[in-house]
């Protein structure tokens, strides 16, 4: 059985997954792509087995090493490694939101299964597979003893739930840009009532957390009543007691998940093999099978019955500005800083 290794950035130890999906072999040899591929991610480990699996059916012969961490920590050390690159893939962390502040670092490559996207990337280094949605996570037990039902934005002004909500830093953290990225999508790009909406929520106490992983792992210990975070990570935890994943009704809106090939890399005809396989239908359909907490994006994919995020035709989705939101981000996160100083002091 194929073994993929799997290296935690912060941890001295190794796990392991073996890929037994049951699905017919489709090589016997490395066809070319050599015999080992590095990536760095900052997913989940059941989203890890799901997305390298269509990989390794194809090539069961190249040995995948996983480092695995925040993407924070991850591009720092890629760009400690940018003249001699470990890695070959950074998987995930990555959107077309980001621009064109990353692609000194990457490999000109798109997949050749873009156009079957949802959103196709247009960028020339990014392959998207996934989109990640702003979302509720909710302690249900905390909102009944509060008389609560958190539904929208403006619920999480109720004076009730001062200190009680967790986010995280929009500056460090693709999670929370994320999030700000829909309250500007719901209300307008800098507009009063998006501002009054930020505002109302620090004056309302909200609990800035270093980490995007915090927002739905301390709702569901309980420790806050709702974190403002992504559906991606908020499925984590279903099946916790009292726990409930949620999408704001006054509309919500996604980013795309994106990977790309790290430029001089050492396996670069395995590592545009992945970006091909992960990103085709079949391999789509495979990683579905496997896992059900992403929204994948190939288009010819119908989400499955285990399917654990809302159903896309069931959610109220707004249209996302990418382009401006892109291009006046420096800006905005200048303003949040401006006002988060101002009543943080």
């Amino acid at each position: 059985m194929k073994k993929l290794g799997i290296v935690l950035l912060l941890a001295v130890f190794t796990l392991s997954f073996v890929f037994a999906n049951g699905a017919k072999e489709e090589s016997t040899t490395n066809s070319g792509v050599g015999d080992a591929l590095v990536i760095y991610t900052s997913n989940t480990e059941a989203e890890i087995a799901a997305m390298t699996a269509p990989f390794m059916k194809l090539y069961p012969d190249c040995e995948i090493e996983i480092v695995n961490g925040s993407f924070g920590e991850l591009f720092a050390r890629l760009q400690a490694e940018k003249d001699d690159p470990v890695a070959d893939i950074m998987l995930g962390g990555l959107s077309s939101t980001d621009g064109r502040k990353y692609e000194s670092y990457f490999m000109p490559y798109t997949s050749s299964h873009n156009d079957e996207q949802i959103s196709p990337m247009t960028n020339g280094y990014y392959s998207v597979y996934g989109m990640s949605t702003a979302c509720f996570a909710v302690n249900t037990r905390l909102e009944k003893e509060l008389g609560l039902n958190i539904r929208t934005y403006e619920d999480l002004l109720n004076p009730a739930l001062k200190g009680k909500i967790i986010f995280s830093d929009p500056n460090s953290s693709s999670a929370a840009w994320n999030n700000l990225c829909n309250i500007f999508s719901v209300y307008g790009v800098d507009t009063p009532e998006a501002w009054s909406i930020i505002e109302g929520l620090m004056r309302n106490g909200m609990v800035v957390g270093s980490s995007s992983s915090k927002c739905f792992k301390d709702v569901a210990n309980g420790e806050y009543v709702v974190g403002i975070t992504y559906d991606n990570g908020a499925v984590t935890m279903l099946g916790a007691p009292d726990y409930e994943m949620r999408y704001p009704e006054n509309g919500t809106s996604g980013k795309d998940s994106c990977f790309a090939i790290i430029a001089n890399c050492k396996h670069p005809e395995a590592a545009k093999a992945f970006v091909e396989a992960m990103t085709s239908q079949e391999g789509t359909e495979l990683m579905y099978s496997m896992y059900g907490g992403v929204r994948f994006t190939n288009a010819k994919v119908t989400e499955p019955d285990t399917f654990q995020l809302g159903k896309t035709k069931d959610i109220k989705w707004v249209d996302r500005p990418v382009e401006e939101l892109t291009e006046r981000k420096d800006e905005l996160l200048a303003k949040w800083n401006d006002l988060y100083s101002k009543i943080y002091k």
